[in-house]
């Protein structure tokens, strides 16, 4: 971390849009990790909490310029043999011991755009995933979604088949990150802000729950254009907002056009640290509680959702091409990409592993107080349990220097984030993590 100021913890730092841990740093699959894993998986889950499945469409029919997700352009006469082989891949984990005593609270078509499949395509794969594992009796059924491929028949085969499972919601993750026609087109965003608004409508008219996300800090961005987007978004009454700044990654389409100069430069830190702090202000006004990595929400199931509450002792199943976002106990990987290469691997007989993390005890004393930055307090007996000592033993001078400038608030049973400290959540959560390279 860079030096603190006089003027506070932080002080004229940027924020960080990053936490540690991140799949990023993951090392490659070698003989001897892979070996590792597989004897993992023949063992069973004593830990009994209920898990996050995730099958992800790796292809769009378009893709943003911002966008550093391994993503493929669709092409319909690949995706029938793209979802044997995650089929495949799911049946592999189904059968393994550590899975057969695993339940799924969650089952979540993402990607990629899962809404560039047929409705009777995402229907097949959702009861896929449904009939494999053992599923609880209310999951919650989440499909990412794009407002220029996705129509009335997709939604509603959805929220038939959620109510067919009974379960306790059926929701729509849909990209909508501007209501800016001018920034939309900007970011190869295929429809108007208008259209998109329609969709999203239509959508919650139809009974299904609604997260959009939203970014800010945008190129050429004003504080009015921002106000504009917020308002935007809060007058559709979605169920959630994930809300986030742009982050841009090198290689992108859009990092290369920042390069060259043609298109307008993004605000500084101060501009964006501005824009948090008031959006914070106006989606706590409207009745939305901050929850998770980056959302406002204004419903139980989210504020609540037990993969969210319960990370990182819970774990998650993600599969498919490039998918990057799996992990069970002190695993953590990174499917191989892209698609072709994927598929080779599946039919192989092989669990399509690229880059495999394993957490030793420090790192996973390390990734509980990671908890901060997804809003969810750390619980110092529970973590006594686990690790034999208190987290203020384990990071006494983090905890207090965090504490000191009213980023944290520590009592006898738990430690959370403040209302202040939730604009520096990242960075609060590097306070924890690993020494960053120089």
């Amino acid at each position: 971390m860079k030096e603190k100021t006089e003027e506070g913890l932080y002080g004229n730092q940027e924020r960080e849009n990053w936490p540690p841990y991140t799949y990023r740093d993951y090392p490659d699959i070698t003989p001897e990790n892979y070996r590792s894993f597989l004897s993992f998986l023949r063992t069973e889950n004593t830990r009994h909490l209920e898990m996050e499945l995730q099958a992800w469409i790796s292809f769009c029919d378009s893709k943003c310029t911002f966008c550093y997700f391994p993503n493929e352009s669709f092409h319909k006469e690949r995706i029938e043999e793209y979802l044997l082989a995650l089929k495949k891949e799911l049946k592999m984990y189904a059968e393994t011991c550590y899975i057969r005593s695993s339940e799924f609270d969650e089952v979540v078509l993402g990607g990629g755009t899962p809404t560039v499949l047929s409705s009777e395509q995402i229907v097949d794969l959702l009861s896929y995933c449904q009939k494999t594992f053992n599923v609880t009796e209310d999951p919650m059924i989440k499909v990412a979604a794009s407002t220029h491929n996705v129509d009335k028949k997709k939604f509603k085969a959805v929220v038939d088949y959620a109510e067919s499972v009974h379960a306790r919601c059926a929701q729509m993750d849909i990209g909508v990150q501007t209501f800016d026609d001018s920034i939309r087109k900007m970011f190869n965003m295929q429809d108007s802000a208008v259209e998109a608004e329609r969709m999203i409508k239509t959508a919650r008219r139809l009974g299904l729950y609604v997260c959009i996300d939203l970014m800010f800090n945008l190129p050429g961005q004003t504080m009015e254009g921002f106000r504009e987007d917020i308002k935007r978004a809060l007058k559709l009454d979605v169920e959630g907002i994930d809300y986030y700044a742009l982050s841009v990654v090198s290689g992108t389409p859009l990092a290369k056009q920042i390069q060259r100069g043609k298109i307008p430069p993004m605000g500084g830190s101060d501009l964006e640290k501005r824009m948090y702090l008031e959006a914070y202000e106006m989606f706590e006004e409207a009745g939305y509680t901050p929850t998770g990595h980056s959302r406002f929400a204004r419903v139980a199931e989210w504020i609540d959702e037990r993969c969210c509450v319960g990370w990182p002792w819970t774990g998650q199943l993600t599969a498919g091409a490039g998918a990057f976002m799996g992990y069970f106990e002190r695993y953590s990987y990174v499917n191989i990409e892209p698609a072709s290469a994927y598929i080779n691997a599946v039919n192989r007989g092989r669990i399509p592993i690229a880059k495999l993390s394993i957490s030793s005890e420090e790192e996973e004393m390390r990734k509980v107080m990671m908890r901060l930055y997804i809003r969810q307090p750390v619980d110092k007996q529970k973590f006594r349990e686990q690790f034999g000592r208190l987290p203020e033993e384990t990071f006494p001078r983090a905890i207090s220097k965090l504490e000191k400038k009213g980023l944290i608030k520590v009592d006898n049973r738990e430690i959370r984030l403040t209302k202040k400290g939730d604009v520096w959540r990242y960075n609060i959560a590097w306070e924890f993590g690993p020494r960053k390279k120089p």
